[in-house]
């Protein structure tokens, strides 16, 4: 988002973020503040890279919760056709000595959790409604 020089030139916007204490983090947000006009105007789909898929037992069933607290966190105004929230890479490097072990606590487990088929299938969605739509 920072490279965009000239958003009214764009039909359309896949907007994400990583989310960091069920949050985009703030380059994102003023994204979507700088440019609400336009984005009004446009189709937009958002995504969240968090760590849903890193969680075990009860965590991993907060994760459905997580997703309406990061919308309602989003700049007002945002008209939206989808949001997902996808899982990322976690290295032990990424968070302090503390965090490290509080996730570990919890059942947490670092690594990639990537899923490249469900982004693929989103993007796939996206695409065809663009093109159909």
């Amino acid at each position: 988002m920072a490279e965009v020089d000239d958003a009214d030139t764009y039909e359309a916007f896949v907007l994400g973020s990583a989310v960091h204490s069920q949050r985009w983090l703030t380059p994102a947000r003023a994204f979507i503040r700088d440019n609400r006009d336009v984005l009004g105007m446009r189709p937009v789909w958002i995504f969240s890279v968090g760590m849903p898929a890193a969680l075990r037992g009860p965590w991993k069933r907060l994760v459905t919760k997580e997703i309406p607290v990061i919308e309602r966190d989003l700049p007002a105004g945002l008209a939206y056709r989808g949001h997902r929230l996808f899982s990322g890479v976690l290295t032990p490097a990424q968070l302090p000595r503390t965090d490290r072990i509080f996730f570990r606590v919890v059942g947490g487990r670092f690594g990639d959790y990537r899923d490249w088929d469900a982004i693929d299938a989103w993007t796939a969605e996206i695409a065809a409604e663009l093109t159909h739509g």
